[in-house]
């Protein structure tokens, strides 16, 4: 595998994943529905059925298998495979607001065409009809690939799908303008790399380290979608606590000391001024949106994570009272920055069990890990068994707690938020009642940001 390829393939593999998950869940959901309608026209009943044209329709795939090899440099490729996954969480989201079927009742095919149609029919699914993402996806990479051949092929495409019945004009015309929109509005933004493009690409990183990050950067960036302006520091910020804590906790590789990357960061953000590197330059993007109270939290956040580090080069042993201290000083900041770039009015004191169960969940889901990297979280001197079991007893008690807190919030978007975090510790205090410590799965929400 050429370096360039290595560099590029990470984003081929997130658009897949993405395609494959989001595409298919669709479908999926869509499918339970009794019946659907149909966005057709009359004269569409009068269009001919041409399922040789299948051989067409299939192109798609080794159009986009080629992405690599035409564009072949990081700068090139991420811009069309990133535009290509939000235009699948476009689609998918008109897929499950408006569901669509076909009015067509197809004849049996028979003869040579019937093995490419029946591959074509069986990979568009069902009812992700409106818009056409095979349609989307065609004409985004003739955008992309700037060729005029490659044009008349995605006109031919979107001609297949309509003489094959498996879309009608109007999911091709949504296609042809979700396209349109994408690679006007967002591509060349994409193209430059930034901010945006930094985020996205931290969050691939995280997600392939473990699922969970998939699962935040879905939560994080469909939202987004809808209120872009809005979930800018939620992006930044997640990206760039995440990005810290990976490189604190020995989850980056780095040439250069960690310490020594986030003490010359601590040093920027304290003056306010931001050297060129991708680092600093997304931790600059969110202090232009945090008030003078979320720059001071950011930073605290930042000296918390940084405590852990030295306690690892240290091999510190901590008593549970400093351990205790420490982590609910760790999530209550997580918490408020998280709270303050949602734009929410609460903040993590008026939750303050939720955090005591954030606090738990981290340090037992995370236990093996961190000691494996040199970080004791065992209160010093500790039974493991009687401490655990002591510590669960306190959890459940706390998310009990938690529960009520939280319904008494104003802020109904700060209660959605919190919500799904109490109900994901619920579940691992769940798993953790019927399992040892020393075996509880990586569940539950993330540590960072």
């Amino acid at each position: 595998m050429t370096a360039d390829l290595r560099k590029t393939l990470p984003f081929c593999i997130l658009f897949a994943v993405v395609f494959a998950v989001c595409y298919g869940g669709a479908s999926w959901w869509t499918g339970r529905y009794a019946s659907l309608p149909t966005w057709d026209f009359a004269f569409e009943q009068r269009v001919p059925f041409v399922p040789e044209l299948s051989l067409i329709y299939l192109t798609i795939t080794p159009a986009l298998m080629l992405a690599p090899f035409l564009l072949r440099t990081r700068a090139q490729l991420a811009p069309l495979a990133i535009t290509l996954c939000i235009e699948t969480l476009i689609a998918c989201t008109f897929f499950l607001l408006f569901p669509q079927t076909t009015a067509w009742v197809r004849p049996e095919v028979t003869g040579w065409a019937r093995i490419p149609f029946g591959i074509a029919d069986t990979l568009n699914l069902q009812y992700n009809d409106f818009p056409s993402l095979h349609v989307a996806f065609a004409f985004s990479a003739a955008w992309a690939y700037r060729r005029f051949a490659w044009n008349v092929w995605a006109a031919a495409v979107a001609i297949s799908t309509w003489l094959m019945w498996e879309h009608h004009l109007v999911d091709i015309l949504g296609g042809i303008a979700l396209a349109a929109v994408s690679m006007t509005l967002l591509y060349p933004h994409l193209q430059r790399p930034g901010v945006e493009l930094q985020c996205l690409w931290q969050c691939m990183r995280f997600s392939a380290r473990h699922p969970r990050y998939f699962v935040i950067f879905l939560a994080i960036w469909i939202p987004s979608l809808l209120h872009w302006r809005r979930y800018r520091a939620v992006r930044t910020g997640f990206g760039a606590a995440q990005w810290i804590d990976d490189l604190l906790d020995g989850d980056r590789p780095s040439e250069r000391k960690p310490l020594e990357i986030v003490d010359e960061l601590l040093e920027e953000m304290t003056r306010g001024t931001f050297s060129a590197g991708p680092l600093p330059q997304l931790v600059a993007a969110l202090f232009a949106d945090l008030d003078a109270d979320g720059q001071r939290d950011f930073i605290a956040l930042v000296r918390a994570m940084r405590v852990d580090r030295v306690r690892v080069l240290e091999r510190a042993v901590w008593t549970e009272e400093q351990l205790t201290a420490h982590h609910r000083t760790t999530f209550a900041l997580s918490v408020n920055l998280m709270l303050a770039t949602a734009g929410c009015s609460a903040r993590a004191s008026e939750v303050s069990s939720l955090i005591d169960a954030l606090a738990w969940c981290s340090v037992f889901r995370d236990l093996d890990d961190d000691l494996r990297k040199g970080l004791n979280n065992i209160p010093g001197g500790a039974d493991l068994d009687e401490w655990s079991r002591a510590a669960h007893a306190r959890a459940c008690v706390s998310l009990e707690n938690a529960s009520r807190e939280i319904a008494r919030l104003d802020d109904p978007r700060a209660r959605r938020i919190l919500g799904i975090f109490r109900k994901s510790i619920s579940k691992f205090a769940m798993k953790a009642a019927r399992r040892s410590v020393r075996s509880i799965p990586a569940t539950g929400p993330a540590t960072g940001f």
